[in-house]
This record gives C-alpha cells, sequence and structure tokens, in this order.
C-alpha cells in the first residue's frame, strides 16, 4: 500500500538474556500492537547467528506514532536496551512502489 510504513528492526539478543522473559514481554507487546488502529503485521526472522530481524508494517506515520509513544512499549523498549540487546538498530521506511500481488 503506498503510503504504508514499514520498520525494520534489526536487533541481536545479548547471550545473558533471559530468553524467556523476552518472549513473554514479545508476546504482550504484539497484544498491545495488534490492538492499534493502522497496525497491518509484524514478522520475524531469526539468523543462526542469533540476529533477529523484525518487519513491522503500519498503515500510516499516525499509526506508527501511536505504538512508538504507547506508555507500555515506551518501558518495554527501555527494557530491551538494559536487559536484552546486544546490538542493534531500526529503519523507517515508507513505500513509494508496490508491485503484485503476483498469481500463476
Amino acid at each position: 500500500m503506498i503510503g504504508e510504513v514499514i520498520v525494520i528492526g534489526d536487533l541481536k539478543l545479548r547471550d545473558d538474556a533471559s530468553r524467556a522473559e523476552y518472549d513473554r514481554l514479545g508476546e504482550r507487546m504484539y497484544g498491545l500492537v495488534s490492538a492499534l488502529p493502522g497496525f497491518l503485521s509484524v514478522k520475524s526472522f531469526k539468523a543462526d547467528d542469533g540476529e533477529e530481524v523484525t518487519l513491522f508494517r503500519f498503515a500510516s506515520e499516525e499509526a506508527l506514532e501511536a505504538w512508538r509513544t504507547h506508555p507500555e512499549h515506551v518501558e518495554t523498549m527501555k527494557r530491551g536496551h538494559a536487559e536484552f540487546y546486544a546490538s542493534g538498530h531500526l529503519q523507517i521506511c515508507r513505500v513509494i512502489r508496490e508491485v503484485g500481488p503476483f498469481e500463476h
């Protein structure tokens, strides 16, 4: 969808991070974000070296902003930096062209 916003999160967990707590918080955050107007989807992919790439899709910048500033999400992001992530960065991208879907 033209105007859609994609957030690419490139994150690597610390070796000593609690995976159980990380997964619990992730489930909680998914429950929150999936209820927000304008949230479209999220998918995560994990490499063998532990790097995790997550793609969030939002219908608009306003929808992303609602998620970015959600109070519980803000607190969880702080915990992520302090307790879970060894490294990472986010890229926020706007869809400028879309081709497809293709069917055969």
